[in-house]
């Protein structure tokens, strides 16, 4: 099964599980201000870097998911993760900040072709 196309060099297609979300987080993490110290198997998936602005950056504690209700089924910690990366936000009542990569996709012009 592949995503809906993408117009970005190194990805074809759009997420469509859990290590896509990762996959184009870690092609986009410098221009969103990311610096990624590290990735691991075991919850949360990534200790980053965030630029707060000029000269300082905020250690976070990251959670990859396709969708972020994800997290809840999984059943994750919420005090123990700073951050969600999901391809689709569809959980309004998340009590952690979301980072949607869908939208940020095609602002920055990779745009989903059909």
């Amino acid at each position: 099964m592949y995503g809906t196309p993408l117009h970005l060099p190194g990805m074809a297609h759009a997420p469509t599980n859990e290590a896509g979300v990762l996959c184009l987080f870690a092609m986009l993490a410098t221009k969103l201000g990311f610096t990624v110290l590290r990735m691991q198997s075991e919850f949360p998936d990534c200790e980053a870097l965030r630029r707060v602005d000029k000269g300082r950056c905020q250690r976070l504690w990251i959670e990859f998911e396709f969708e972020s209700r994800n997290f809840q089924l999984h059943v994750h910690d919420e005090k123990q993760c700073d951050l969600i990366v999901c391809w689709v936000h569809n959980w309004p009542e998340c009590p952690l900040p979301v980072l949607e990569l869908q939208p940020i996709a095609e602002k920055m012009g990779c745009g989903m072709a059909e």
